[in-house]
């Protein structure tokens, strides 16, 4: 058997998505494979922005020369969004690695290919132009069977009493799989019970597959959580890799907001700072996503914003592809949702403000993104520090503000956790609460007080 230095240098070396990037792998993504390597399960806690994905993303190679096989083996990984998935086999296919996504009733699944369509007919020049277009493309089951993809990605759904699931308890198909890798695992606790049941069930997927690699990944999960994930996700003394999940670049500020019975007051006075800012900085204005507390807030800030900005409200040409401001939600145009998500991945994206609400959420790869405000609190600190987790991830300087009133964190608030009202209501410093609640007892952050949060920045102002 390969030793382990081996398989890890391997994909490094033969995978086309890291051959050309100079890789080098962070030292909790080694201690995750070195577990793996080792046939231990693994759950592994890292931050947004640590680059969980890679580990899974060179896990057929890794297998292929641990196992000595003559090709990639197949990693499923189940997610528990379609945007996460769709924007991570867009960005591997553009790399030449076969990866699909399997349908939530789990009889066929698609891919992205590219396509080109013609330019402009009014462009100078005799030779006929193309431009690379993305196309969605049917997979034929067939292929899903005899292991033709790398990396299969999955609702859990489709792993649970469906036609794939049959294929799964196949000897034939098992014998191509090399991990079963649950991503987002937080969601299992937080979805679970009402909305996606088979998350609770995903345990028996685990245990089809018991000699293959068994790794589920997260950034925020509590040390209660995984002791219940291990007996959830039928793990055996699973090691545990974990980064503290500070994120010492980005400044954490909580403010009051205007009470629930002034509600247009309420969205003028959070709304309006930032339209006149946005007039005011013009490009230099920091990529924003702000999460709106309903459908209804979304529309009047969209529609404030636009009576604001006017003529300012468009990059070049007045189509919506160049708008600087867009809103991003579930029953939103797909073709839409991608022109966003496209542009949040650019270094200079046109867009610098997107309203939207938690449809935009985990792992969407939006390193731009310098501030997240939220008009009212996540139910729970693990969805705020995921949904804050899209600030910074080049390791700028960014922002988290989040605004609340009582109403905001009243006990009849369905889901509202105890840990969240005390973090809104902390007179003490924010970063060390939250670094506590995840099981740390300190802080990376060591800058100036003032840069730390809101409540530290008072108490400096308030000795000054």
């Amino acid at each position: 058997m390969a030793s382990f230095e081996e398989c890890v240098s391997f994909p490094l070396r033969n995978c086309p998505l890291f051959t050309e990037k100079n890789v080098i792998l962070k030292a909790k993504q080694l201690e995750t494979l070195r577990a793996l390597y080792d046939n231990q399960d693994c759950i592994s806690i890292l931050p947004t922005g640590y680059g969980k994905s890679m580990i899974f993303q060179l896990l057929p190679w890794f297998s292929q020369c641990k196992y000595a096989k003559d090709k990639p083996m197949t990693a499923i990984v189940v997610s528990p969004l379609n945007s996460l998935m769709e924007d991570q086999v867009r960005s591997l296919r553009k790399n030449g690695i076969r990866a699909c996504c399997l349908n939530i009733t789990g009889t066929h699944g698609f891919t992205f290919n590219e396509g080109n369509i013609d330019t402009d007919p009014e462009l100078e020049g005799d030779d006929e132009e193309l431009q690379p277009t993305v196309v969605q493309c049917d997979v034929p089951f067939d292929e899903l069977k005899n292991g033709e993809f790398t990396l299969v990605y999955s609702h859990p759904q489709a792993l649970i009493n469906t036609k794939f699931s049959r294929v799964l308890r196949s000897q034939s198909y098992q014998e191509h799989v090399c991990a079963i890798v649950i991503d987002e695992v937080h969601m299992v606790s937080e979805w679970g019970d009402e909305f996606r049941p088979a998350f609770k069930r995903l345990g028996e997927v685990v245990c089809v597959f018991d000699s293959t690699f068994h790794l589920l990944l997260t950034a925020t999960v509590t040390p209660k959580s995984v002791q219940d994930l291990t007996k959830q996700m039928c793990l055996h003394s699973p090691i545990i890799v974990s980064e503290n999940v500070d994120r010492p670049n980005i400044f954490l500020d909580v403010r009051n907001r205007i009470p629930n019975i002034h509600k247009f007051e309420k969205y003028d006075d959070l709304i309006e700072p930032i339209a006149s800012e946005r007039k005011t900085k013009k490009h230099l204005f920091p990529v924003t996503i702000m999460y709106v507390e309903s459908l209804e807030a979304m529309g009047y800030f969209f529609q404030y914003t636009s009576y604001a900005l006017q003529g300012d409200s468009y990059d070049g040409d007045d189509i919506p592809e160049n708008r600087i401001f867009a809103q991003y939600h579930k029953d939103y145009p797909d073709s839409m949702k991608q022109v966003i998500l496209t542009e949040l991945t650019k270094e200079n994206p046109k867009i610098r403000l997107v309203l939207a609400t938690v449809a935009l959420g985990m792992g969407v790869n939006a390193p731009s993104v310098d501030r997240i405000i939220h008009c009212r609190p996540p139910t729970t600190l693990e969805k705020y520090l995921q949904e804050i987790g899209r600030a910074g991830r080049l390791g700028q300087k960014s922002t988290a503000v989040m605004y609340f009133n009582k109403n905001d964190i009243a006990k009849n608030r369905k889901g509202m956790s105890e840990d969240m009202v005390l973090y809104c209501n902390h007179k003490g410093c924010l970063r060390e609460m939250l670094v506590n609640h995840f099981g740390f007892d300190r802080c990376v952050f060591s800058g100036p007080k003032e840069d730390c949060c809101s409540n530290c920045k008072s108490l400096v102002l308030l000795h000054d």
